[in-house]
């Protein structure tokens, strides 16, 4: 069993000891409500971390998620039409932070403070940052200065998301300054950065010191068409993070999640594993996300059998049958939207017959077929699925199949911190060459992708063959960079931001809306589906249980989408 999920077991039996414990009846403190002497800041500390884990997972990471689905990178099957994919129910798994890790963090810090755990307190700043920006780009405004005060405030209102911005950006600071101090004693875990033998020190809290600086980066990134709102000079800012030259740009540095293989007691495996290797296939690949891969380019990219497993790898003849969308006309928007590279449309029913990869369209919310061993699932990479060899067949055998779910949450990765530099080079004058940059986040992606859970390739002429296939993607993505205006160089690089992002549908959500890239996402199936999803809806427990709460329309655009309404759709 990974280490990391030792203390997950550890943390499940302290539950579960807790509740069985008895208590004499007399005694005047409620024996159920934990006092702030009796807290234990490393159970804090856990606690919050898989409660921020948890947070990534709704927002970005699981199996199939909003930001996966309007994006593209999963297929969206909710509905046909934006009016009716989505409803406020959908998004109260996200608003738990606030009793999961946001508690956690707000009990932990004042004892941690006192007691001299920097680290502790250092690295639930950096997770609360993050916490606090994704809930700003999801919703808008949302409360954080009058939330989690008990019985003090029971109805929170909420505050102005360009003020969120700011604080998310000064807890990194904050986090910043914790960390470079010696700890009175350091954590006895720590799920993202710890070692293979659960070692945390100051090489660890280093780690976070790099990985704050670089969500500072990113924060900075996201706000760059509206700097003014943040309060802060975006270019100065971003500069002097440049010229530190401590950001996250090797793949050792990845802030990221490992996921376990146990199947129960607890399950600790990554989501789509759980989705797609069990006993059925937990909804569908995308079509378009991936077509990018497949056919776009005119050739394969080098990480298609690492991102997908086909379980059927012929789609034809017999097996056709049960695809509804089979022998009907390709929807006239269909026609307008073609490949960046050539005159290839977007895809329409499956991705590549031939090939098996049997996917669905974006809205295709229609009957489900008898395909669950038919689809095609999630690969390697991230999931901890099945590398793609070609044999094909079922992958829904109990859980047996490929690294047994031991995937990751790509949270933040190396890849990530080189596009967004090539972007702010060439939007805002940073320094840096685009096209280097860019290669250099490909280069990086092929990387941790093609060696993904100890897997290599066992023929040294297919090892070499790969080798070949990475340098001629890169040679035409590089081709085609060097030939476009700068309009084309962003599209084209949020195109490969998007295939590299895979399992992080946050990020290629904000890109969409900031940038309006990639330019050609496949359209719905209807011709009139709605006004897109600028924003996500505010969850039904919030405004059905908060009185200062009022819900608001998805076409609300948050502070720092300063584009045109009906941008993107």
């Amino acid at each position: 069993m990974n280490y990391k999920f030792k203390s997950i077991l550890a943390l499940l039996a302290l539950f579960a000891i807790t509740a069985c414990e008895t208590v004499e009846l007399e005694l005047v403190e409620n024996p159920n409500q934990v006092s702030e002497e009796s807290l234990d800041p490393d159970f804090l500390f856990n606690n919050a971390q898989l409660g921020f884990i948890g947070f990534f997972n709704a927002a970005a990471g699981g199996n199939g998620t909003f930001t996966q689905d309007v994006t593209r990178m999963r297929q969206l099957s909710g509905g046909n039409t934006y009016n009716n994919a989505y409803a406020p129910v959908n998004f109260n798994g996200l608003w738990t932070v606030y009793s999961n890790a946001l508690i956690d963090i707000r009990t932990l810090e004042e004892p941690a403070l006192e007691t001299g755990l920097t680290y502790h307190i250092g690295t639930a700043k950096v997770m609360e940052s993050y916490i606090v920006s994704t809930l700003v780009d999801l919703f808008g405004d949302v409360p954080y200065s009058e939330a989690l005060m008990g019985e003090t405030i029971t109805n929170p209102t909420a505050d102005p998301q360009a003020d969120l911005y700011k604080v998310a950006y000064d807890l990194l600071d904050e986090a910043i300054v914790l960390l470079s101090e010696e700890p009175s004693l350091y954590p006895s875990e720590d799920l993202f950065y710890g070692d293979g033998d659960g070692e945390v020190n100051e090489d660890t809290a280093t780690l976070w010191i790099t990985a704050a600086k670089t969500l500072k980066l990113r924060i900075l990134n996201n706000a760059r068409l509206n700097g003014s709102a943040l309060g802060v000079d975006i270019v100065a800012e971003a500069n002097a993070l440049l010229s530190e030259n401590d950001l996250i740009d090797t793949p050792e540095e990845n802030f990221t999640f490992q996921y376990g293989s146990s199947r129960l007691n607890p399950n600790t495996r990554h989501p789509m594993y759980n989705g797609f290797y069990e006993n059925a296939a937990g909804g569908y690949m995308s079509n378009w996300f991936m077509w990018q891969l497949a056919v776009e380019k005119g050739f394969d990219d080098p990480r298609l059998p690492y991102y997908f497993y086909r379980q059927d790898t012929d789609a034809t003849d017999e097996d056709l049958f049960t695809l509804d969308c089979l022998g009907a006309a390709i929807p006239a928007q269909y026609n307008s939207v073609s490949s960046l590279y050539n005159s290839t449309i977007v895809p329409f029913c499956v991705t590549d017959a031939a090939r098996g990869y049997w996917g669905r369209d974006h809205g295709d919310n229609s009957g489900i077929p008898p395909d669950a061993t038919k689809r095609t699932a999630p690969g390697l990479y991230p999931a901890g699925g099945k590398f793609d060899a070609g044999e094909g067949g079922s992958v829904q055998n109990a859980g047996t199949d490929g690294a047994v779910g031991a995937g990751i949450a790509p949270i933040w990765l190396s890849s990530f911190t080189k596009v967004i530099q090539a972007e702010m080079a060439l939007t805002l004058g940073t320094p840096g060459d685009p096209a280097s940059l860019m290669e250099d986040a490909v280069r990086d992606s092929f990387s941790l992708v093609q060696n993904f859970a100890g897997f290599t390739l066992d023929d040294a002429d297919a090892q070499m063959d790969l080798e070949d296939a990475n340098d001629d993607y890169v040679t035409f993505i590089l081709d085609e960079f060097s030939a476009g205006s700068d309009i084309r160089k962003l599209d084209l690089l949020m195109k490969e931001y998007h295939i590299l992002a895979w399992g992080n549908g946050l990020e290629t959500y904000n890109n969409y809306r900031r940038t309006g890239f990639p330019s050609n996402m496949q359209p719905m199936i209807l011709p009139d589906p709605g006004a897109y999803f600028r924003s996500a809806l505010y969850p039904n427990n919030y405004v059905t249980l908060n009185t200062n709460a009022n819900q608001k329309e998805r076409t609300e655009q948050i502070f720092w989408d300063t584009n045109p309404a009906g941008f993107i759709d």
